[in-house]
């Protein structure tokens, strides 16, 4: 982990504690289950204040690979998130909307396809996987649903979209294993990323389990 990626978990952190004397005892633990199926691990973390009607938290996880693919993209995510319940019965629950921040380090893999003909008329053709680190760092809103049942049991959904502000591509340097054996004239180079990765946008989805420790606070009317 670089300096920039310790500079991010230390700010995240330092608001995560900042505001604890504020909060009250109540705290959602929650856990991702719809995207286990895409083989990655996500939780989420919530620590209720101001009444129930916004929550200060953090989320993170970890994407590693899918099976048979030779292990394209693996990374791994943490980020601050802050939500607003407008109306809530149990504290913090109903429909919501947030804004978030998250950190992405990992890497993918490109393949370089190389072709050309030699001198005497034979096609080589060559193919070298390269291993591309890279670090993302994104600004989003989140909006969702969240139950609270009478025994804390959390089901909840939720969906979002930011934009990446800052990103950074370590590629390693190519070293052509035919380029010195074809024709100069019919050399050719393809770059293919494997993977679906987007420099410009940041996704979230998510249909969570969880669970509240602490009492809930149940809204009544006179």
């Amino acid at each position: 982990m670089n300096n920039s990626s310790l500079k991010y978990l230390g700010v995240s952190i330092l608001l995560f504690l900042a505001s604890r004397p504020q909060a009250s005892a109540q705290q959602d633990f929650q856990i991702n289950l719809s995207n286990l199926i895409f083989y990655e691990a996500n939780m989420n973390y919530e620590f209720l204040s101001f009444d129930g009607n916004a929550t200060l938290g953090a989320f993170g996880g970890y994407v590693y690979g899918f099976p048979g693919n030779n292990e394209d993209q693996q990374y791994y995510y943490v980020g601050p998130e802050l939500r607003f319940y407008p109306f809530p019965n149990r504290g913090a629950d109903g429909f919501f909307l947030g804004l978030y921040s998250r950190y992405k380090n990992g890497y993918k893999t490109q393949t370089i396809t190389e072709s050309g003909y030699t001198s005497g008329g034979d096609r080589l053709n060559e193919n070298t996987e390269l291993k591309v680190d890279y670090e993302k760092l994104a600004f989003g809103f989140n909006l969702g649903m969240k139950w609270v049942t009478r025994s804390n049991v959390i089901l909840s959904f939720n969906t979002g979209l930011g934009r990446i502000a800052y990103y950074d591509y370590h590629t390693p340097t190519f070293q052509s294993s035919i380029e010195n054996l074809v024709d100069p004239i019919t050399y050719e180079v393809y770059t293919d990323d494997n993977t679906i990765d987007s420099k410009y946008w940041d996704f979230r989805i998510g249909f969570n389990i969880g669970y509240r420790f602490g009492t809930s606070k149940i809204k009544t009317t006179d």
